[in-house]
């Protein structure tokens, strides 16, 4: 099925921007959906647990919350170490996703191997910040891998902690 992307030329560097933050949107959406399984997960089988205050909804909660569980559970105890180190690859990917998501496009063409975006950063009770972000075409082969493999490595560990939880 073709999209129509009006004024954008096959094969220009915007069509590239696009189809490389389509990939980032659509990648982060099935890697994060792990962190929303695990939580799911959690609140169905500890209901009733003191860190089960409130279902966390935006991404560095989840990353605080599942951390918190994983040490904090003994059921959970034995996917630790592996959660101690996916937890903060989601928030570095997280923050790069969210500067490309959430920042505008300066430049409509690449420049020096990179886009570049405008990002605000809104603080709450301080002044707002502007500050560039670069989406370098040298970063982009490790980021796209770091994407699949974090959707890979994440639903692979909340279907392990289903499994474990369901035997419960």
């Amino acid at each position: 099925m073709p999209f129509d992307l009006p004024g954008v030329k096959p094969g220009s560097d915007i069509e590239t921007l696009f189809k490389a933050v389509g990939f980032v949107v659509v990648q982060w959406g099935f890697a994060e959906q792990s962190l929303d399984l695990m939580v799911a997960n959690i609140f169905h089988f500890f209901d009733g647990h003191p860190l089960l205050k409130r279902r966390p909804q935006h991404l560095d909660p989840k990353i605080e919350f599942l951390g918190k569980c994983f040490a904090e559970l003994p059921k959970l105890q034995q996917f630790r170490a592996e959660a101690e180190l996916l937890l903060p690859r989601f928030a570095v990917a997280g923050k790069k996703r969210n500067d490309l998501v959430h920042g505008a496009i300066s430049e409509i063409s690449i420049e020096d191997g990179a886009f570049m975006f405008l990002k605000i950063d809104v603080k709450p009770a301080e002044s707002h910040s502007i500050r560039s972000v670069f989406f370098d075409n040298s970063d982009w082969p490790a980021f796209r891998r770091e994407l699949l493999s974090l959707g890979r490595d994440g639903q692979s560990l909340a279907q392990r902690v289903w499994d474990n939880e369901e035997k419960l």
